[in-house]
């Protein structure tokens, strides 16, 4: 039971690339995606997993909770999905830092990005490589200025 690596669910992007779902990746609409917190206890998410979705197994347990923090998470904002500038052949999905102030949040592993109007279908879930806390401050996830997911169409 563990978030061992990075993972883009694999049903989601096949369902958006062949028209079964309507996934924007660039919807910048208010409250489009979302992320959620997730301890290392959750049980070993599965990239093939059929229809991943927050609040579905097992995304319905392990989610942090403490002051300041909101089940379902927080609301992602200035979502963008582009060529990565300067970069030719690298797509990115990028959105602004996310933000829980005031919290108390305890071991924080996992941040699991859904799209709230797809039935809160699960797309990316990171690894953050430790558990993070926090007690009465700021949790920040900051995204990398390649954005939370960097794509290479060229290969290698």
């Amino acid at each position: 039971m563990a978030i061992v690596k990075d993972l883009w669910f694999v049903d989601t992007q096949v369902k958006a690339l062949t028209n079964v779902i309507a996934l924007n990746l660039g919807d910048a609409g208010a409250g489009a995606f979302k992320a959620a917190l997730f301890t290392n206890s959750i049980t070993t998410p599965d990239g093939s997993q059929t229809n991943p979705a927050y609040g579905s197994a097992p995304f319905n347990a392990s989610e942090v909770s403490g002051t300041g923090y909101t089940a379902g998470g927080a609301t992602l904002t200035d979502v963008v999905f582009e060529e990565l500038s300067g970069s030719p052949g690298y797509m990115r999905w990028d959105f602004s830092n996310v933000q829980w102030t005031g919290s108390t949040i305890t071991s924080a592993r996992g941040l699991l990005i859904y799209a709230t109007a797809l039935s809160n279908r699960a797309i990316l879930l990171r690894n953050l490589l430790s558990d993070y806390s926090t007690n009465d401050g700021i949790f920040t996830i900051n995204v990398h200025s390649d954005g939370v997911a960097k794509i290479n169409l060229f290969g290698p």
